[in-house]
């Protein structure tokens, strides 16, 4: 493990708690589980699990609800010195109800404003020395007062030849004006090295009614997910595609932010110039970690180290 620790991943965005509605509650009143939550959270989470060193930038407020999400992000051992907290400022929630294909539905209430944003003299300068992976996206790095942030983060991080890897996590719904969305996303694709997507990212970042108008959009080098059909990287021309893991799915809260972690993992296990050649098993772990988290209620669901993940793998040598 030691030398997977040196890696450092720096991960920035919102951070919140999902509050999963108990549908076995019986008591006649409503019943949540609370696990920590937002795309990059997840993902940070996840990384650390597999044995990474990872920091996070963000802000929450200083209520009992913000306090007990750092705590749990102590125990998980993240570094969050470079979270800021503002008296004035309220901690996300997203509810979420699961059916039972374990696929979930949201009511989101999060924070917005200029209190969510950074300026420019909180951010340290050196923040990317011996750093090897920056990760940001969702709403934070797209929304009005933190997208300067994502772009300001990225050019550090660029600066320090620093490997940046980004998933916009687009949700229709949630996107008052998809034009200036689509337009700073576009603005963002130039940093990025990893871009990992959903069918629902494609189509929403590039304004496409089907998965092969956007691909032909879109850069070449790019994971997409597809949910339980698998996934594959697009080289520009052609997809190379690996099929799901066929498992029991509790829920499928972070399964995407889960997938990212695992394409993060192997990308700090062998750095860029391998990474690139091997797509095949870096889709295969990242499907592994997806499907782990899968089988637990709420990101990061069942997933535990990463003993775990090469044991599920030998496990479905058949799976390729």
């Amino acid at each position: 493990m030691g030398k997977k620790e040196k890696c450092h991943v720096v991960c920035c965005g919102n951070i919140a708690f999902d509050l999963i509605l108990d549908n076995a509650e019986k008591s006649g009143g409503i019943s949540f589980l609370a696990r920590p939550g937002g795309s990059v959270l997840n993902t940070a989470i996840l990384l650390r699990r597999l044995g990474l060193r990872v920091s996070l930038i963000a802000k929450t407020g200083t209520d009992f609800l913000s306090e007990a999400l750092l705590q749990t992000l102590r125990k998980e051992k993240l570094n969050i010195s470079f979270v800021r907290r503002e008296k004035n400022l309220k901690i996300g929630l997203a509810l979420a109800q699961i059916n039972k294909k374990g696929d979930s539905s949201y009511i989101f209430y999060k924070p917005a404003g200029k209190l969510v944003s950074f300026e420019k003299k909180q951010i340290p300068a050196k923040l990317f020395k011996n750093v090897s992976v920056f990760h940001t996206g969702s709403a934070y790095s797209y929304s009005d007062f933190t997208f300067c942030n994502t772009m300001h983060l990225m050019a550090l991080a660029k600066k320090e030849n620093v490997f940046i890897s980004y998933d916009p996590n687009w949700r229709e719904y949630r996107i008052k004006n998809k034009v200036k969305t689509r337009r700073r996303i576009r603005k963002i694709l130039p940093y990025v090295n990893l871009l990992k997507l959903s069918e629902t990212d494609a189509t929403g970042i590039t304004g496409t009614k089907t998965l092969r108008s956007a691909l032909g959009k879109l850069p070449a080098d790019i994971m997409v997910t597809l949910g339980e059909k698998g996934s594959f990287f697009w080289n520009g021309k052609k997809k190379q595609f690996c099929p799901s893991f066929k498992t029991k799915i509790v829920d499928t809260i972070g399964a995407g932010d889960a997938f990212t972690a695992g394409l993060l993992y192997r990308y700090s296990l062998l750095r860029e110039e391998t990474f690139r050649k091997e797509t095949q098993e870096n889709l295969r772990f990242a499907s592994a970690v997806s499907s782990l988290v899968s089988q637990g209620k709420g990101s990061p669901g069942a997933l535990k180290n990463l003993r775990q993940v090469t044991q599920f793998l030998a496990s479905h040598k058949s799976t390729s």
